[in-house]
């Protein structure tokens, strides 16, 4: 998405330093910042687990060759499950326990920390532990590393069937300022815990310890679950979603580097729609934006006269400048230099922007530059509010296809100063293709997970590769989300093949797995 970029040649002297500085939230704050745009903005901030996996797979994008054996269905079909059985799961809230968990996680970090003295080399050396094929990893040391998280680990297990969560942070009682400088530290702690809990799967993938392996990942798409439905904001959303990509790493490691049981009804148990859904999130984020021009209440049909219209914007101004703490409301002498600037600058095409409305058109005349530029900021954020939210509504796999309708508002700048509104909003809303790359790109590697353990089973009944991917036996392929058809699948060999997914974000590279059946059915 082209975003709108505040410089020194289009706006200068102190109205450009201020506005600038007005919209960047600071380094702090981004680090477990909850509902903003800067954690989606091109991707540019993902969630360290996210990160790690995208650098793993670009870099083997000339050579992304995996291998697979046979592996029939087990008996009964859900022997291995990767959710609760149905008769497991308690209607009871799981929030005590995962608090406790989190808790947990910080004692044993810092106990870690102060008793290992854990650098920046051991903390390289973990990270690699994540990647680096399961044949390598030193299992001693891994073990060691995990047994350390044990209770935060147990305590989480202890919540696993609780399928209900009611975490609450009460946002109606904080102001604008308050509610985006919300900070949820539990979603850094849940990601390391995460980290904990993959690396203890890999050890049990390693080891041939399947149940093991399946149980761990089981808690970890709960645990991905549990996150993501922490606060309702987006940020909880992708880093619930970050957990689940984690897992299914663990799952494509043990199908492609080992010869597991086969998991394709495990995958099937994993309500992916679930953990990858962003529009609820999207929703009370979009009645959040609502909040930065809740100070002006209704405005009337009529003109309200310059000094109601300078008080009302100097309200947002001050709201908005609250934002970063870069001005402070009590610093009135600035902020009405600023907005006598401010006003100066984008009068004229707010002006422009209400004379093609059907309230206003023709009578313009009747407003002062104030009650124009105020009048117009309230109509863009509820314009560009709605056509966010509105486009949400559609299928993510149509969003490609309709982007540059979609983004027509947000990018449309008329070769003009940036608006009051794309100032704010290009603040707060994050990126359309950020959210539903980040939801397709779960998805998608789910559903090509199980498509390989359709592979799997179709070899095991007929000795080979299928000559075709509609050709599988006797389980189906799933669709790659984003085309709504199946995966590109071409067989080379009775036992060679490659399938091919579609790219989920600008230079994804890794899109074609070069298939070899080794071993015998």
């Amino acid at each position: 998405m082209t975003k709108l970029k505040l410089t020194a040649s289009r706006l200068s002297g102190l109205f450009a330093i201020a506005m600038t500085g007005n919209l960047m939230l600071p380094p702090q704050a981004l680090l477990a910042q909850t509902m903003v745009s800067p954690a989606f903005q091109k991707e540019a901030k993902k969630p360290e687990i996210e990160q790690q996996q995208v650098q793993k797979k670009d870099t083997t994008a000339t050579d992304n060759q995996i291998n697979i054996t046979s592996a029939g269905a087990p008996d009964p079909l859900l022997r291995y499950r990767l959710w609760p059985a149905a008769e497991k799961r308690r209607n009871a809230s799981v929030d005590a326990i995962m608090s406790r968990a989190i808790i947990l996680t910080i004692q044993a970090s810092n106990s870690e920390s102060g008793n290992n003295g854990v650098g920046e080399t051991n903390r390289r050396e973990i990270q690699e532990w994540q990647t680096m094929p399961l044949s390598q990893l030193p299992i001693a040391k891994v073990k060691k590393h995990v047994s350390q998280y044990g209770f935060a680990l147990d305590e989480l297990k202890r919540g696993e069937s609780l399928m209900r969560s009611d975490y609450e942070l009460h946002l109606e009682d904080l102001t604008t300022p308050e509610l985006y400088g919300t900070l949820l530290p539990e979603l850094q702690e849940a990601r390391h815990l995460a980290r904990v809990l993959a690396l203890r799967a890999r050890t049990a993938a390693a080891e041939q310890r399947w149940e093991d392996m399946i149980d761990d990942c089981r808690l970890g798409f709960r645990l991905a679950d549990i996150t993501g439905k922490r606060g309702h904001f987006l940020i909880s959303r992708l880093v619930g979603q970050a957990i689940a990509s984690v897992m299914q790493e663990v799952i494509e490691d043990a199908i492609t580097q080992g010869d597991p049981p086969n998991f394709y009804w495990a995958l099937a148990s994993v309500p992916t729609r679930q953990i990858y859904e962003t529009q609820d999130a999207i929703d009370f984020e979009g009645s959040l934006v609502s909040r930065m021009i809740k100070t002006v209440g209704k405005l009337p049909d009529t003109p309200i006269g310059e000094e109601r219209a300078r008080r009302k914007l100097r309200e947002i101004m001050e709201s908005n400048a609250a934002l970063s703490q870069t001005l402070a409301p009590a610093e009135s002498a600035t902020t009405q230099l600023l907005m006598g600037v401010f006003t100066i600058a984008v009068a004229e095409q707010s002006r422009q922007l209400l004379a093609n409305t059907a309230q206003w058109k023709n009578r313009t005349e009747e407003l002062s530059n104030s009650e124009c530029v105020l009048r117009a900021t309230v109509l863009e954020v509820k314009r560009m509010r709605d056509a966010w939210i509105a486009w949400s509504y559609l299928p993510d796999y149509l969003n490609e296809k309709y982007s540059v309708e979609r983004d027509k508002l947000l990018n449309d700048a008329q070769g003009s100063l940036p608006s009051p509104a794309k100032m704010i909003l290009l603040q707060i809303l994050p990126a359309f293709d950020s959210v539903t790359a980040a939801e397709l790109r779960g998805i998608q590697k789910h559903n090509l997970l199980q498509t390989l353990e359709a592979l799997r089973m179709h070899a095991n009944q007929s000795g080979e590769l299928p000559t075709t991917i509609e050709d599988l036996h006797p389980v189906p392929a799933l669709q790659d989300p984003i085309t709504q058809r199946n995966f590109v699948y071409t067989r080379s060999s009775p036992t060679t093949a490659t399938i091919q997914r579609s790219p989920t974000r600008q230079g994804d590279l890794s899109t074609e797995l070069k298939i070899t059946l080794k071993g015998k059915p």
